[in-house]
């Protein structure tokens, strides 16, 4: 029997569910996610399978941003390699930051990002997702000062995620992430559930749709933890 290189490790879903009509930024279409096809059904003749249909936008529900979301000469989905992501992260801890406050250099140096890191940011944001409390996306929510970008960059991050709706909600500094085309972090926004992990070092698999010409994605992150 082959060895199952997960089996000392429990997991812990990171992504929140998709579903019709969600919360999502003012600015973006409403999702829409239908029973298209129901088994048994009768419009004429018995409907033989379920079946359901999705029309949403790539950047909603828990999900990662390719540079081409902000660069158009960016990296699409189709063009990056799988192995970005999935690997070791850092948990942090940021639930003291409030609406207003940012995720800065010092902060991240205060807790011992390296170079190379990946690192998750837990914050507690996601309380107002679950349920929704229209808080969750106030364009001051916690997130990265530009000095807080320049540190990601300097230390060439390999992961940055977070259970905020965004890197950057004003939407200065986030496409700065990507501005050099060989070198940036795999972004993940809208995690949930790192309360459970907060404090770890964490195996962390967040797989995009292959989309081509992709700008975002959906992902099911996850998080294996290793026992004890």
């Amino acid at each position: 029997m082959k060895h199952d290189p997960f089996a000392n490790m429990t997991m812990v879903d990171l992504s929140f569910p998709l579903y019709d009509d969600m919360p999502i930024w003012s600015g973006e279409p409403r999702p829409i996610i239908r029973k298209w096809i129901v088994m048994d059904r009768c419009h004429g003749t018995p409907e033989p399978l379920n079946m359901k249909y999705l029309c949403m936008s790539g950047h909603q529900g828990t999900h990662t941003d390719a540079p081409y979301h902000f660069n158009h000469k960016g990296h699409t989905l189709d063009s990056i390699p799988l192995s970005r992501y999935f690997g070791w992260c850092k948990v942090l801890d940021f639930t003291e930051k409030k609406a207003g406050d940012l995720f800065t250099a010092a902060d991240l140096e205060k807790r011992g990002v390296k170079d190379g890191d990946s690192i998750l940011i837990h914050t507690g944001w996601d309380r107002y997702f679950k349920p929704f409390n229209p808080e969750y996306y106030n364009l001051k929510h916690p997130h990265f000062s530009a000095d807080g970008v320049d540190f990601i960059l300097a230390k060439k991050l390999g992961i940055v995620g977070m259970d905020v709706p965004s890197t950057d909600p004003t939407l200065v500094d986030h496409p700065r992430v990507f501005d050099n085309l060989k070198e940036y972090p795999i972004i993940l926004e809208l995690l949930t559930n790192l309360e459970k992990i907060v404090g770890k070092e964490v195996y962390v698999m967040a797989l995009p749709i292959n989309l081509k010409e992709g700008d975002g994605s959906w992902v099911r992150a996850v998080a294996f933890v290793p026992k004890g």
